[in-house]
């Protein structure tokens, strides 16, 4: 049986002493009368509660979905990746285009780690890196180790979004530098894909940020990096 909105000549007829029309000129006429009214108006009524509750259906399995995704990134990855920075530091460091004010250098790094997601939207990264410094009479090479704690989204695309949460610190290990401390704040967003069963991450910086270095002697460096990552789930601990 169909309702006052089917096409075929299966809708039912109310049959009465008054009978009303709800026209249609196709022979699929609903006929009603005082009664049949109510009765027409409690079908569109259930119609659209059944409508609307189905809607709510979907609506409440989209977010637990979304809820859930975040789950979907657990446990320890290791990453291999690269890191290249414009660095100053100069006072002023950059202009509003990105552009350094004076005496700018080139930084690249290679960096290894494992990131720990907790399935929650949190995690910790601990790595090391080895960079060079060109001009190299500036700072020649070094490296450090670094740790910090991360925030992350997963969304509904395959996509990931990460945020460092408060400051990344670290040690430098050789170089000029060597045993110094530093900081880094201002770090920018890395946005990345999640594999088919999440056994492989990619991440990178897109939008250029000016990042400060600090370091445990009171320097003060600024300096603009794109970094990408390439992240692998390592085998649960027994």
């Amino acid at each position: 049986m169909t309702t006052i909105f089917g096409n075929n000549r299966s809708n039912f007829l109310i049959r009465t002493r008054r009978a009303n029309t709800i026209g249609r000129n196709d022979g699929n006429d609903m006929l009603l009368d005082d009664d049949g009214r109510d009765l027409a108006v409690r079908m569109v009524a259930t119609g659209s509660v059944a409508f609307a509750l189905s809607v709510s259906l979907v609506a409440m399995t989209w977010a637990e979905t979304a809820t859930a995704d975040s789950s979907r990134l657990k446990g320890d990855y290791g990453f291999t990746g690269t890191t290249a920075c414009l660095s100053t530091a100069a006072q002023g460091a950059f202009n509003p285009n990105f552009t350094p004010v004076d005496g700018s250098f080139g930084q690249s790094f290679a960096v290894e780690g494992i990131r720990t997601f907790n399935g929650d939207g949190t995690g910790t990264v601990s790595g090391s890196s080895m960079g060079i410094t060109i001009p190299a009479n500036i700072h020649s090479a070094g490296s450090d180790d670094f740790s910090f704690s991360f925030t992350y989204t997963v969304n509904d695309d395959g996509s990931w979004t990460s945020d460092v949460a408060g400051v990344v610190t670290g040690t430098i290990k050789k170089g000029p530098r060597n045993g110094q401390t530093f900081t880094i704040s201002n770090s920018p967003t890395s946005t990345g894909l999640i594999s088919r069963n999440a056994g492989m991450l990619t991440l990178a910086t897109l939008d250029p940020t000016v990042e400060i270095v600090t370091f445990s002697t009171g320097e003060v460096h600024k300096r603009i990096c794109h970094r990408s990552r390439v992240h692998i789930k390592l085998p649960d601990a027994d």
